[in-house]
């Protein structure tokens, strides 16, 4: 994915304490209380980077052996944890932390606009319902806001993985213009059959 414009390349230079100024340090939800924090790759401690690959793994592993994209760690690990990815964590005060729930993104340029593309968003299942994923993708716009970006994208599996897609449906995505099971990409009025969704949000 090119990266070629003068607000993308801004955008990449910012630390995660820039970043950071875009989000609240504390969520309160149902009588808990949840760290929020940002990251770059390299500012990741090996525990939160095991968490991390560990919560990914727990939720998504059947989907992936299941999809047109199967299994890959290797490749996966190298896609998430790449330098021009940036994390928004939660975590709940344990010794270490334990990270609960968390968004991996990068600043690009996708179709001539500048977007914040969502690699993932996880929740650990004991931290569902507390309105994490909802906090976690209204940061993302709200970090997009404050660079310039265009709007947020992502890409989610349908199947199986409905609650996920109807979760995102619920917080304002819809379908892409880039995604092959868009309308306008159809082929004689007949959508694509993939087993996945482009699905984005403009930003304000």
């Amino acid at each position: 994915m090119p990266t070629g414009t003068a607000v993308v390349r801004k955008a990449n230079k910012a630390t995660a304490a820039e970043l950071a100024a875009s989000i609240p340090a504390l969520y309160q939800a149902d009588g808990r209380q949840f760290d929020i924090s940002v990251r770059t790759a390299t500012d990741l401690s090996e525990h939160e980077r095991t968490q991390v690959w560990g919560l990914f793994e727990e939720n998504m592993y059947t989907l992936y052996v299941n999809s047109s994209f199967g299994w890959a760690p290797r490749s996966k690990k190298r896609e998430m944890f790449d330098a021009q990815s940036r994390f928004i964590i939660a975590s709940q005060e344990d010794n270490p932390p334990n990270v609960v729930a968390y968004t991996i993104f990068r600043f690009d340029r996708e179709e001539h606009q500048d977007v914040v593309y969502c690699y993932e968003l996880q929740v650990s299942k004991n931290a569902r319902h507390c309105g994490l994923g909802k906090l976690l993708t209204q940061k993302l716009s709200d970090i997009g806001a404050t660079w310039g970006m265009e709007k947020v994208v992502l890409t989610v599996f349908k199947g199986s993985n409905q609650s996920a897609f109807s979760f995102y449906r619920s917080v304002g995505f819809s379908v892409d213009e880039t995604s092959p099971d868009h309308p306008a990409n159809s082929e004689g009025g007949v959508p694509h059959d993939t087993d996945y969704s482009i699905l984005s949000i403009p930003i304000p």
